[in-house]
């Protein structure tokens, strides 16, 4: 399976991680990406704080990464260059 880029598979999850200058630009990307979450009915795990977001993905039913999780990860680094 072909990741998106900057991702990586952590235990059977696709996972990246980002910095940010701050805890309120961390805290908006995060925003962002839930409402794609929304948007696409497939919704990844956030962890974050001053700085960092910690995004995984993987499908809940399947216990494992499948083409949702590819195609959310793609739609995530989209944010990224629409930014």
């Amino acid at each position: 399976m072909l990741l998106p880029n900057g991702w990586s598979e952590v235990e059977g999850r696709l996972m990246r991680e980002w910095a940010f200058p701050d805890f309120l630009q961390a805290k908006a990307f995060v925003d962002a990406v839930s409402e794609l979450c929304e948007v696409q009915q497939h919704h990844a795990e956030f962890h974050f704080g001053w700085g960092y977001a910690i995004i995984e993905s993987y499908t809940h039913d399947r216990q494992c990464i499948t083409q949702l999780d590819i195609d959310l990860a793609t739609a995530i680094n989209q944010l990224e260059v629409d930014a």
